[in-house]
């Protein structure tokens, strides 16, 4: 699919949005799945939403983000003796609350995408995003065998669920409203 059929279809989804089942997660995303295989996802952020710094995690896929519109930073972690001191929870897929925990000290290295740059995530990297409101990105997923996921954040009392919900018209209005102010 070019650049400009995405940019149109996505336009189209977010002019009809309140026609389609998103899910939100309280990390200030607004994501639609589409298709049945859970391979394409379109994301809509609004950091606004999520009051505490993007935690840092891996994920169960690796993944290509496309940026649609707007712009997104995303910083790459890894274990470093001499980086920040983070609480580090680990858990198995579907078992968030039967975590462990520990500390590690990480660095990083921030890149900023705009609107048609596309980056690729492996599973297993450690990541977090910051996005300007009304961001909005089309990823690819490629799902692997994730024995155990992870989340690091500067405190413990700071964990913030990855499990979705439904959005409420309300949540669909504003998050679309900011991504059009893009179009």
């Amino acid at each position: 699919m070019s650049e400009t059929l995405s940019e149109a279809l996505v336009l189209t989804i977010l002019q009809h949005a309140e026609e389609f089942p998103w899910r939100m997660q309280d990390i200030g995303l607004m994501s639609l799945r589409l298709d049945d295989r859970r391979e394409y996802r379109l994301h809509i952020w609004d950091p606004g939403c999520y009051i505490a710094e993007p935690p840092i995690h891996d994920h169960p896929y690796d993944f290509t983000s496309t940026i649609i519109a707007g712009e997104l930073t995303n910083t790459r972690y890894e274990e470093d003796s001499a980086g920040d001191e983070y609480v580090r929870f680990r858990y198995s897929p579907g078992a968030e609350d039967e975590r462990r925990s520990d500390s590690v000290r990480l660095s990083s290295t921030a890149t900023v995408f705009t609107e048609g740059n596309q980056y690729c995530q492996l599973a297993q990297e450690l990541h977090a995003s910051w996005q300007q409101p009304g961001t909005v990105t089309a990823i690819r997923c490629s799902w692997v065998e994730a024995p155990e996921l992870t989340i690091c954040v500067r405190d413990e009392g700071s964990w913030p669920s990855a499990q979705g919900r439904d959005a409420t018209g309300e949540e669909i209005k504003s998050f679309t409203a900011k991504a059009l102010e893009w179009f």
